[in-house]
């Protein structure tokens, strides 16, 4: 089938070998065309691998329906005899985090939507697009937001007018 545009839309490393749609939800599968990787404790490159493993992970919705990723990656044997890693599994962090369920781009919505929202709120909005997510998992994704701010170029700090107890007037603080 032409599976190519699809492809351009992924890391290059990945061949779309499959589409499966269902009802509620699109699959893709792909599979890795990598020959050799990086052994991420030692820096050593090899070409040796044992087996393959599948790892799925949600990603943006598309025409109304959840699409997930399904990919078939390898475990590659570390040849380094000093190293303390004898097998690896071959990284995919441009397009998920190390252990994530969900894509960086999917992740990067999710804490928009958790920034700007209450935690239900946000579940609540995520679910009419097709997203499931519950609400502590906002939560969870607002607080490992990283607020980037160069400390360097702030000269000043304005504070909003307030009153030091109720009902003062603040011409009466003036």
């Amino acid at each position: 089938m032409g599976y190519e545009i699809i492809e351009d839309c992924f890391p290059d490393y990945l061949k779309n070998i499959d589409i499966q749609i269902e009802e509620s939800k699109v699959t893709l599968f792909f599979e890795t065309k990598r020959d050799e990787c990086q052994c991420p404790t030692c820096g050593e490159i090899t070409n040796r691998y044992t087996n393959y493993y599948t790892r799925v992970i949600q990603d943006l919705p598309i025409i109304d329906k959840q699409l997930f990723l399904n990919l078939k990656l390898k475990r590659f044997i570390c040849e380094n005899p000093g190293c303390d890693k004898k097998y690896f599994t071959e990284g995919i962090e441009e397009l998920a985090k190390k252990g994530s369920r969900r894509t960086n781009r999917l992740d990067s919505l999710l804490t928009r939507i958790s920034l700007i929202n209450s935690a239900e709120e946000g579940a609540r909005i995520c679910k009419s697009q097709m997203i499931d997510v519950s609400g502590d998992t906002l939560l969870r994704l607002s607080k490992k937001w990283d607020l980037k701010i160069d400390k360097e170029k702030i000269i000043a700090v304005g504070v909003d007018d307030f009153a030091l107890k109720k009902n003062i007037d603040m011409e009466q603080l003036l």
